[in-house]
């Protein structure tokens, strides 16, 4: 099977990450290249060093109408059976330039998460209905709260979309990092000693992740318990957040580390999740966290809920209430039992539902239907 991934670019982000990881475990079993509107990105650099088609179309703001050509002389060039958008701003600009491809490859829209705040916009919802779904085979979402949000705020019929959980590798996060000196290392890296009790949050530093709330509610946290600290992994604009930390006089306990690769040790290396995200699609940062068995404290909101057990592997609580997240944070520092076994059974939960090789198989399940229709309705 030849399969075209149409994305916005492939920087770092979990779509991206997602779709890099998903070339590279199925490349024994299928053809596939990347077209990029934006920039390349690194992961797109990777691919290409692996001998992988990567294409960028250089998308100026706004509506640029040039990404119908330049897509339509892509998806010629590549010949996929199956093209695979993620997102809907490639889904809508694929969807307008398939019309005039022949033989047309189908079209698979794959939406790994939702604005927020998310809403219902009519002259989206018409286009949906009379022009992108008349050319899409199926609709994937990432979860059962994303597949909501297309239903009321696409206007796609419930019938037309399946659910793919993301997946993490387990191979990745094995429960060895917690006994071969992981732990010890980066928290003497990091300044920590052992006995702090250390949250952590591995996200990028965008206003949907909602910082800001989290430094507050360990600020919170922080007041009952003077072993309280955090760790921030991520990129992006942080001078904000440490202002914060600063204002709330918790900036000696608050560490940033920037972007980072040896996430399966920085988790080993601490003792809670946490996250404060107005809107989640499936959440890999959770979920690898769960498979470091990690207890977390996160909100309430988009797949939580459906990835995290309620009081069970997680702590859940509104968005926007530092003192509700705080309070968690609170709980599950004063417990170690408490942390042990939601840990142990959040690693239980990952292997069961949110397996890498589990969304593989979906994705390809999907892709293979997709072509099979398509070529059914020639």
């Amino acid at each position: 099977m030849r399969i075209l991934h149409v994305l916005h670019s492939m920087a770092f982000g979990g779509a991206e990450v997602l779709v890099h990881d998903f070339l590279r475990a199925t490349r024994d079993v299928t053809s596939q290249s990347v077209v990029c509107l934006d920039g390349i990105g690194p992961l797109g650099e990777s691919l290409r060093a692996q001998g992988v088609r990567v294409t960028a179309l250089d998308r100026r703001p706004g509506l640029d109408v040039r990404m119908v050509t330049a897509l339509r002389a892509a998806i010629v060039a590549a010949k996929p059976d199956v093209i695979c958008a993620h997102q809907y701003t490639p889904w809508s600009y694929t969807a307008m330039a398939l019309p005039l491809v022949r033989p047309r490859p189908a079209l698979v829209f794959l939406e790994h998460g939702r604005h927020y705040p998310d809403t219902r916009r009519p002259k989206r919802v018409l286009a949906n209905r009379a022009a992108f779904l008349h050319v899409t085979a199926r609709v994937v979402a990432v979860c059962a709260y994303v597949k909501r949000l297309l239903v009321e705020n696409e206007g796609i019929p419930a019938s037309h979309i399946e659910v793919v959980y993301n997946g993490v590798d387990p191979s990745r996060f094995t429960t060895d990092a917690l006994h071969d000196g992981s732990r010890d290392r980066v928290r003497a890296e990091l300044g920590l000693a052992a006995r702090h009790r250390v949250a952590i949050c591995v996200a990028r530093f965008h206003p949907v992740k909602d910082h800001p709330t989290l430094v507050r509610a360990f600020a919170h946290a922080a007041r009952r318990d003077d072993d309280a600290r955090l760790v921030l992994v991520g990129g992006g604009d942080d001078g904000h957040l440490r202002a914060l930390a600063h204002e709330l006089r918790v900036n000696d306990r608050v560490r940033f580390t920037g972007p980072r690769r040896d996430i399966p040790a920085l988790y080993a290396a601490s003792d809670v999740f946490a996250m404060a995200s107005l809107s989640e699609g499936t959440s890999l940062s959770l979920l690898e966290s769960m498979l470091l068995q990690r207890a977390s404290a996160v909100t309430d909101v988009g797949g939580n809920p459906e990835i995290a057990a309620r009081d069970v592997t997680a702590l859940l609580t509104p968005r926007g209430d530092h003192e509700a997240l705080g309070a968690s944070l609170t709980a599950l520092f004063a417990s170690p039992a408490r942390r042990e076994a939601m840990g142990e059974r959040g690693r239980a939960r990952v292997l069961e539902r949110f397996t890498q090789r589990r969304m593989h198989d979906g994705w390809l399940g999907a892709f293979d239907d997709a072509a099979h229709m398509n070529l059914a309705a020639r």
